[in-house]
């Protein structure tokens, strides 16, 4: 057995490694949904469409960065446990790209919504 191998059925990482990535994806998620929220919101008070389709698509954003945090949380777990690699960065490049998306979109609205 190497170093850095956890073995099977045994202790797990002293430090809750896992569940502080955890928390951290959840904020991200909840900024996200804030921010889409925010959009809803001045939308319906300016009776302007281009505020409520970006709202929308980032609620729908957060809620898929949240199943994806939920479900990378499981997987790394299950990891740690049984002693294998944790791999698979695809969730962290997808929740990257959407951040700059919602960046985007938010800096377009309010630079071109009157």
């Amino acid at each position: 057995m190497t170093g850095d191998a956890v073995p099977r059925n045994g202790p797990v990482d002293p430090g809750l490694q896992p569940e502080r990535t955890r928390l951290a994806w959840s904020r991200t998620a909840l900024a996200f949904l804030a921010n889409g929220g925010l959009m809803l919101h001045a939308g319906h008070r300016l009776d302007h469409w281009a505020w409520l389709t970006p709202g929308a698509v980032i609620i729908a954003v957060s809620v898929a960065v949240y199943v994806a945090s939920a479900l990378r949380f499981r997987r790394v777990d299950d990891a740690i446990r049984s002693g294998d690699p944790v791999v698979g960065a695809a969730p962290i490049a997808l929740t990257a790209a959407a951040a700059v998306v919602v960046s985007l979109t938010a800096a377009v609205v309010v630079a071109t919504a009157h």
